[in-house]
């Protein structure tokens, strides 16, 4: 049985998912969590309490996690690199998969500098990975020295590939796969030809403000508009106490009509209501991969506008199957929303196409494949 460890956030549902796709395989995984919290998604608890499984997380977060973490705040590192070079010492590794990498590919870039012995090892990119963090020339040095010990990279578009390889990556590349995973694409396509987006009454809004995000601005985009949008309601969720301090008087104005979700308080089945009842998907940031607000609009037939410093241009045609406006324009924001939200024609076209799109650049059933390919040919190879 080949043995893999990976190195990622334990409560992050993007790992949880990864992870499950290989559940009917012979692979035996230890997850060593990049974060310093006790926290473990809900699916990788189920599959920890299942008869036979070959999933384990390693026992040093039982007990020191948390005063590990605090302390690595002020030695870089130390002592978790310590742990995890422990537990590649005696786990013995097949491949080493790290997702993420401010958190999880600098800790494991620490650790890998005491072990000799030459480990295989792929990194996941997530999100800003490199688009953000390779402007602060701290990072900088840090994403050299990640990216000097890795052999493959698996990332969400080419923009990070050539950023990569600017940062003097020289290893392999593996297809371009969303970090977020695979949806039921076809299950999802039925339900979204169910209600025409021309007919559909809803705008969803992400309202996350946190790190990168723009959630706030998204609000104020709407509050321009307000009066031009009576026959619309609108959801703005992953709200964070900025976007919803910032939204009181927007809040007075609509009422009923908007309506408004904290972060992590939508189950899976909610937003998938959301989506498919949706016309337009607004989503705003400095910094971004391939967004999954764009992902899930594109499955459920909502058009996504998203600002163009994610890798959005890389999976629709602006102004085709999406719109890409600039961040910090709320007026260009503004009379993109309009638009959408006046163009019958433009939103229906854009469902026809992204569902179609979204059938090979989607399904769960495609992705897995890839990602079952991907271990196979790392296992089985030299790189």
């Amino acid at each position: 049985m080949k043995k893999i460890l990976i190195v990622a956030m334990a409560d992050s549902v993007h790992t949880a998912r990864w992870i499950r796709q290989f559940d009917d395989d012979e692979i035996e995984f230890i997850l060593f969590p990049s974060t310093p919290h006790r926290r473990i998604h809900p699916l990788i608890k189920n599959r920890l309490e299942e008869s036979g499984s070959t999933l384990k997380i390693s026992q040093w977060m039982k007990f020191t996690a948390l005063p590990l973490g605090v302390a690595d705040l002020i030695f870089s590192n130390f002592f978790r690199a310590k742990l995890l070079a422990r537990e590649i010492r005696n786990f013995k590794p097949d491949l080493i998969h790290v997702m993420e990498t401010q958190h999880a590919g600098y800790l494991t870039d620490k650790a890998l500098e005491s072990i000799k012995l030459k480990q295989k090892v792929i990194l996941s990119i997530w999100g800003s990975d490199l688009y953000w963090f390779s402007q602060f020339s701290k990072h900088m040095v840090k994403l050299r020295s990640v990216l000097s010990k890795v052999d493959l990279l698996i990332m969400e578009c080419r923009r990070d590939q050539e950023l990569a390889i600017s940062l003097g990556y020289a290893g392999s590349f593996y297809e371009f796969m969303p970090a977020t995973g695979g949806m039921n694409t076809e299950l999802l396509s039925k339900k979204a030809r169910i209600v025409a987006p021309k007919d559909r009454k809803w705008v969803a809004v992400k309202g996350y403000s946190g790190f990168v995000g723009l959630g706030k601005d998204a609000v104020k985009v709407v509050a321009k508009i307000e009066s031009q949008i009576e026959d619309f309601s609108v959801f703005v969720y992953s709200v964070g106490l900025g976007t919803w301090w910032n939204s009181r008087n927007l809040r007075k104005k609509m009422g009923a009509r908007l309506v408004m979700a904290r972060k992590h308080t939508l189950t899976n089945n909610q937003i998938e209501e959301m989506f498919l009842k949706s016309r337009v998907a607004l989503g705003l940031s400095l910094s971004d991969g391939l967004p999954a607000t764009v992902k899930e609009a594109m499955c459920m037939g909502a058009f996504p506008i998203q600002t163009s410093t994610s890798c959005a241009a890389e999976w629709f045609t602006d102004g085709v199957g999406g719109i890409l406006v600039q961040p910090n324009d709320s007026t260009a924001t503004a009379t993109a929303l309009l638009r959408v939200l006046r163009d019958d024609q433009l939103v229906d076209n854009a469902m026809d196409i992204n569902l179609k799109q979204s059938e090979y650049l989607f399904s769960s059933k495609v992705l897995t494949q890839k990602a079952k390919s991907l271990y196979s040919s790392v296992l089985e190879e030299d790189l």
